[in-house]
């Protein structure tokens, strides 16, 4: 009886929210707006481009992550209740939408609150392990921060214009001195950062990826950590104008900072889900790194660099989330399959797991921004778009830092595909590593379908980009920019070169493949044992994921803050070596350097402060009456 209620519950749950996904994409397609006149109201509420194509990812994903769910959370019935998860899971993706579609910011930060906490009870779901306890405490502390820093932006906006609704900020933002907005900002930025996962303030990404459900998973990194930059957009874009030209550069050195720290902690990573959490730090840095150039560039009033840069964004933004909801699933089928999440300890799951394996295949190749793949295309615009501001700004600092950071970026791709080829290559290659990897079976079609569709659409832009990139003027049109070309007769010839290029790569694609199928098709295949001058190959002769980025161990050692330590038993005298066993330790640096040393400090203070509590009745009354008349002084 509880089991078919459970069974009800994760059905329904999880069919409503696709059913309503599906809906909600199809309500924003039959009324998406188109260039910077498209609007409409509903309820009260105004919709505009930008706020349809975030709206447009939202669903997207949770429609994704709902069929997939609906299979996934299987594995709980009976062990765990789900009423918890389901009203979380709803209230998530429904705060989500709120902070989207709202246009005050005490409504925003309400909701903005509410989708911290019910996404914080989505990562502790599985609280009986230590560890997901401090996932959870480590997420908690880090996103009610960046609210402090929105709290005082929002209410010193408040302050000065006794309105919430963001349309008095923007008419009055431009009476505020450059040092007002510049203050404002900088909250925004580490507000919005903290909840992106920017570096420094990622911290809490790598520890609630990995402990979150899968479909959780999928969603706070293909969707929510993009939606504080939708709001960074919202509350500095298009409020606080007139931007500043530091603040783009800002953004960028951010941007390329968290770039390259996500993906060199990624590439060293031994959890299967904790690399695709650094690999989300990575592509948020990309994705900022061109929101930075398009506002260069829109301070300098290069137009055409800012539809480029901005194209970027959008298509860099739309791909990740497919991505990386493709490699989340694909995990959580590891970890379903095996109930280990370490590389060591995988291998040889292509044969056990065909279907996971391919559209796996699929999301790594994307993710490292592989030619003909949708993700190659967003990193090409954005190259562009930072060598073309290059070229075109006079000179000073920003003449000599754009090169660099084009190298910056060209180095994290590299290293992105290196990261991918070892995360698939130590989970579905090769021979197993551990009896769980042996036995390892084929999860149900919904766990694997759901996979598919997500890959299977990165292939409609490839063979169709000018609808994509008519999507794209939406959001563009809004930021009162040009709005993108649609046709091969255009004022901008990079988008033209990009129609001509997309399309013989598709065809080639093609007809490679059709190639290679009429070659082999009927053709008598022999089956043998991989040769091995007699000797039976095991898993050990197989290379592990951690011999393969031991050269980025050794190079980075200090960044990483790598110890290696080698414990060698001899027996009977030094020249006879019975043992020898391998450790090594990798800490964040950033922890290091920032976080623990302030929290160092802060319980040193609240040690010392402690002698304030004497449990005395007496003297708390005189604490309140001190209080009392140094306000009564202050107001005077």
């Amino acid at each position: 009886m509880i089991m078919g209620m459970e069974r009800g519950l994760r059905v329904g749950t999880m069919g409503l929210t696709m059913v309503a996904a599906i809906i909600g994409i199809v309500f924003l397609g039959w009324n998406f707006p188109g260039g910077d006149e498209g609007q409409w109201q509903i309820a009260g509420l105004t919709f505009d481009g930008l706020t349809a194509f975030f709206l447009f990812l939202l669903f997207l994903g949770q429609g994704i992550a709902s069929l997939y769910g609906m299979s996934y959370m299987k594995e709980y019935e009976g062990k765990k209740s789900l009423v918890s998860f389901s009203l979380a899971w709803l209230g998530f993706l429904g705060s989500m939408t709120g902070v989207l579609i709202v246009d005050q910011g005490f409504y925003f930060l309400f909701l903005w609150e509410l989708m911290s906490l019910f996404s914080f009870f989505l990562v502790i779901f599985e609280h009986e392990e230590a560890s997901n306890r401090t996932a959870a405490f480590i997420y908690f502390v880090m996103t009610h921060v960046g609210t402090v820093f929105l709290t005082a932006a929002i209410l010193y906006l408040y302050s000065k214009t006794g309105s919430f609704a963001y349309t008095d900020w923007a008419a009055y933002a431009p009476v505020l001195s450059q040092g007002e907005r510049s203050f404002l900002f900088v909250f925004l930025l580490i507000g919005f950062g903290t909840k992106a996962g920017l570096v420094p303030f990622h911290i809490w990404l790598p520890y609630a990826h990995p402990v979150a459900p899968s479909p959780v998973s999928a969603l706070m990194s293909g969707v929510m950590v993009k939606i504080a930059l939708y709001m960074m957009m919202r509350l500095v874009w298009l409020t606080l104008t007139p931007m500043e030209i530091w603040w783009g550069v800002v953004l960028l050195v951010l941007g390329v900072l968290s770039a390259f720290v996500g993906i060199l902690y990624a590439s060293i990573a031994q959890d299967v889900k904790r690399l695709l959490a650094y690999s989300t730090v990575e592509n948020i840095g990309i994705l900022v790194t061109a929101l930075g150039t398009a506002m260069i560039a829109q301070t300098l009033g290069y137009s055409e660099i800012v539809v480029l840069a901005l194209a970027a964004f959008f298509w860099h933004g739309l791909h990740h989330l497919l991505f990386k909801s493709t490699l989340f699933m694909a995990a959580g089928n590891i970890i379903q399959a095996t109930h280990t999440r370490r590389l060591d300890q995988l291998g040889g799951l292509l044969k056990k797991m065909p279907r996971t394996g391919l559209w796996a295949l699929g999301g790594a190749m994307g993710l490292s921004a592989l030619p003909p793949l949708g993700g190659f295309w967003g990193e090409w615009l954005l190259f562009h778009s930072l060598w073309k501001t290059s070229v075109q700004v006079g000179g000073g600092m920003l003449k000599l830092v754009l090169p660099l950071i084009i190298a910056i970026i060209a180095f994290v791709s590299a290293l992105a595909l290196a990261t991918m080829v070892k995360w698939f290559a130590g989970a579905f290659l090769g021979q197993a590593r551990s009896p769980q990897a042996e036995v390892a079976q084929e999860l149900a079609w919904p766990q694997t379908t759901a996979m598919g569709i997500a890959l299977c659409l990165t292939f409609l832009p490839v063979l169709w980009p000018q609808g994509l990139l008519a999507i794209f003027n939406a959001p563009i049109g809004v930021l009162s920019l040009p709005a993108l070309p649609t046709t091969n007769s255009v004022a901008l010839p990079i988008f033209a070169d990009l129609y001509h290029l997309i399309t013989p790569y598709a065809l080639l694609m093609l007809l490679f493949t059709g190639t290679l199928f009429l070659l082999s098709k009927g053709k008598q295949r022999r089956t043998s044992g991989t040769w091995n001058c007699g000797v039976p190959l095991t898993s050990r002769m197989q290379y592990t994921s951690l011999g393969i980025t031991m050269p980025l161990r050794i190079v980075f050692k200090r960044i990483l803050a790598f110890h290696p330590k080698i414990d060698k038993e001899y027996g009977g005298n030094r020249y006879i070596l019975r043992s020898l066993q391998y450790h090594s330790r990798i800490r964040e640096m950033v922890e290091d350097v920032i976080y623990r040393p302030t929290m160092k400090l802060l319980l040193w203070c609240a040690d010392r402060i402690r002698i304030l509590q004497t449990g005395s009745i007496h003297i708390y009354l005189a604490y309140t009456l001190v209080t009392l008349v140094v306000v009564l002084i202050w107001t005077m």
